[in-house]
């Protein structure tokens, strides 16, 4: 990943000309951006570069969209076929499994007009259709060719076409969101999700635990003893968890079935004890709460170290990332203030001792909940 310093970039530019001032290879792991539109949604993204403004002293990730259907998913293949004259459209095929021989299922035909695409037809075969086949043509075309489709959206089309181009989801063309796989975006670290937002680990606090413990007894004395608008209350609530009691007095918490389900996004491992940062579940962060391993219910533990052991080498790069802003700060006022060369040589090492110490801090957790397990049996 290229990391440019004292530059700026604008959504939907390409990288910046010129040299970088270093490289730093960061990770090639694909991860995922919620949907702030779409409640459970996300889509992959890879990283780019990171841009620092000196005179804000903010760093940005530029990530790339990345072509994912569920077409492709489903074993899909799709061919391209330019056009041979001068006014013979060019062609996205849509083939079932690999064989090059077999008829295809679906075709796409468009040309392009200037810096856009214009689609002519597109035809998926009945026993093929609602697989996202379409949709995968699609994106492959702007993938092949740099460029984004002219939305269709208001024209006047067929049924299934208007509701094809009015989906607000639609992954393609000038005006949907997040949309082309060229297209360049401005993300910042707490947006990252090591896995798409639906695999996220749900978090349930274990409620008995957290009555018995020193958090757990001084929310019970806040909202026993009429502090602040109920701020014991409240800091179980963040929990997801809900008083109980009699003659208005509380004595206990319990799970909150009502309560919106929250994710683990990542582990901070710099951190001790290490704890997960959270998100809500549209996947932007939620910092209100970083919770350690052992708060959480027995299925919620169990799944998030499942998770951890899935994304392991994902999880490390991501906590990896954090050294960036503070050391690239240091090196750009070096460079400015005391003008000075700066060695962007330990930015890298830095990133890789922190890489390292991720995933032995992870691995240990792994290691220490399959000896818990071990001595129950």
């Amino acid at each position: 990943m290229d990391v440019y310093l004292n530059r700026t970039l604008e959504l939907g530019q390409k990288i910046p000309y010129g040299a970088s001032d270093f490289k730093l290879d960061v990770s090639h792991h694909t991860y995922y951006v919620g949907n702030p539109g779409r409640s459970g949604a996300s889509f992959p993204v890879r990283l780019k570069a990171a841009v620092y403004c000196g005179e804000t002293e903010v760093l940005n990730l530029v990530a790339e969209v990345q072509p994912h259907t569920k077409a492709q998913a489903m074993g899909y293949l799709f061919k391209y076929e330019a056009g041979v004259a001068a006014d013979e459209p060019d062609r996205i095929l849509a083939y079932m499994g690999s064989n090059p021989s077999a008829a295809p299922v679906g075709e796409l035909t468009f040309t392009a007009v200037g810096a856009y695409l214009m689609d002519q037809d597109a035809q998926v075969a009945y026993e093929h259709q609602r697989r996202g086949i379409a949709t995968a043509m699609y994106q492959q075309a702007e993938a092949l060719t740099g460029k984004p489709f002219l939305s269709r959206a208001g024209d006047v089309l067929t049924v299934d076409g208007a509701a094809f181009w009015g989906s607000p989801d639609r992954p393609f063309g000038v005006d949907a969101l997040y949309s082309q796989p060229r297209r360049l975006l401005w993300i910042n670290l707490a947006d990252l999700l090591a896995a798409p937002l639906r695999e996220l680990p749900r978090i349930v606090f274990d409620a008995d635990r957290f009555t018995r413990s020193a958090t757990g007894q001084r929310c019970i004395d806040m909202a026993n003893n009429g502090a602040g608008p109920r701020v014991g209350l409240q800091e179980a609530r963040i929990r997801g968890l809900v008083a109980r009691g009699s003659e208005g007095r509380v004595e206990s918490f319990v799970n909150d079935p009502h309560a919106p389900p929250k994710l683990m996004r990542s582990v901070l491992c710099g951190e001790q004890p290490p704890s997960l940062a959270l998100s809500n579940p549209r996947g932007l962060p939620d910092p209100s709460i970083t919770p350690p391993l052992a708060l959480l219910n027995e299925e919620a533990r169990e799944e998030v170290l499942h998770f951890i052991g899935r994304h392991l080498h994902a999880l490390a790069d991501l906590n990896a990332l954090e050294v960036l802003h503070p050391l690239i700060r240091a090196l750009s006022r070096q460079r400015q203030v005391h003008h000075e060369r700066g060695d962007p040589g330990a930015i890298e090492l830095a990133f890789e001792v922190r890489r390292v110490q991720s995933i032995s801090v992870m691995t240990d957790m792994l290691e220490k909940e399959a000896e818990f397990r071990a001595s129950r049996m």
